[in-house]
C-alpha cells in the first residue's frame, strides 16, 4: 500500500500517547506508514492546513472545535456535536470524523450494562459533548449533571443536550457530590483540585489519564476506575478504519489482534 503520514495535532501535545498506539497497530497491518506530533496552538488549525502534505491528522484540545468549522465534509456526528477529532484529506477537501464517541461507547461498554440513573460530568468542553452522547445513545433517560468552573461556557453543551432530549442540571465543581452512579472526568490538568474530596461508590471514567487528579482517583474504589486509555485506543481504532479507507464502522482484518498491540504499546 501507498505510504501514507499523519500526525496528532494540539497543545499541549508532548504527553500524547497517539503516535505509540497508531505505530503500533501500523505494524500488524503491515503498513509502512508515519505517525507523528506537532504542537498547534488555538486559531492555528486553518493556516497550517493549507501548507501541510499530510494524509490525515488526529485532533486533541484546543482543536477540535476548529477542525470540525474547517472541514469541507463533515460525518453526522461531527454535525451534531460541532466536534471533530479526526481530519483525512479526500480529493474535495478535508473530511471530518468524531471517533471519541465510538471511543467512550467502547470504554464505557461494562459500565453502560448497569443501571444508571445519574452521570456526573465534569468538564463542558468538547469531549464530555461525545461522552454525553455515547451514554444518551445506550441510556435516554440518564440525568446528566454537569460541573463547570465557568456555567457561563455550558451553552453548547445544554442545547446538545436539548437534541438528545436528555436531562441536565449545571453546578459549579464546589457542588460536586457523590450519589451518581458514573462520574466522568474530562477537566483540563489539575483542574479537579477544585473538586471537594468524597468518598465515592460508583465509577470514575477518568478521560484524563496524565495521573495529575490523585484526590479524585483515590475516592473511588481502585475496581470502579475505567482510565482514559480506553477510550485514547478505541477512538484511535476508528480513525485507522478511516485512514485504511474504509467506513467508519467497517472492521479491519485481524482487529483483535491490533487493539491489542494498541494496548501493549501504552
Amino acid at each position: 500500500m501507498t505510504e501514507k503520514s499523519f500526525m496528532v495535532l494540539g497543545d499541549p501535545i508532548s504527553h500524547s500517547l497517539s503516535p505509540k498506539i497508531h505505530s503500533a497497530a501500523y505494524q500488524v497491518l503491515g503498513l509502512d506508514w508515519s505517525y507523528g506530533s506537532k504542537q498547534l496552538s488555538k486559531g492555528s488549525l486553518a493556516s497550517f492546513l493549507e501548507t501541510t502534505s499530510a494524509d490525515g491528522f488526529s485532533l486533541t484540545m484546543p482543536l477540535k472545535y476548529e477542525a470540525a468549522a474547517l472541514a469541507d465534509e463533515r460525518h453526522p456526528l461531527v454535525s451534531l456535536t460541532g466536534v471533530a477529532n479526526t481530519l483525512i484529506r479526500s480529493s474535495t477537501g478535508w473530511q471530518a470524523y468524531n471517533t471519541d464517541v465510538f471511543g467512550a461507547s467502547k470504554a464505557l461498554e461494562s459500565v453502560l450494562d448497569r443501571p444508571l440513573e445519574v452521570v456526573s460530568l465534569l468538564g463542558a468542553g468538547a469531549t464530555a459533548k461525545s461522552v454525553m452522547v455515547a451514554i444518551s445513545k445506550v441510556k435516554p433517560f440518564a440525568l446528566f449533571d454537569i460541573y463547570v468552573r465557568d456555567s457561563s461556557r455550558t451553552t453548547e453543551i445544554v442545547e446538545l443536550a436539548g437534541e438528545l432530549k436528555v436531562f441536565t442540571s449545571v453546578h459549579d465543581l464546589a457542588e460536586f457530590s457523590n450519589f451518581q452512579e458514573l462520574t466522568v472526568n474530562t477537566l483540563p490538568l489539575n483542574a479537579s483540585e477544585a473538586l471537594p474530596v468524597l468518598d465515592q461508590s460508583g465509577f470514575l471514567f477518568n478521560v484524563n489519564y496524565s495521573g495529575a487528579d490523585v484526590a479524585l482517583v483515590g475516592s473511588f474504589d481502585p475496581n470502579k476506575v475505567i482510565s482514559g486509555h480506553n477510550m485514547l485506543v478505541w477512538q484511535a481504532l476508528q480513525q485507522i478504519r478511516l485512514f485504511n479507507g474504509l467506513k467508519i464502522d467497517q472492521v479491519l482484518p485481524n482487529e483483535d489482534l491490533i487493539v491489542k498491540a494498541m494496548f501493549d504499546a501504552l
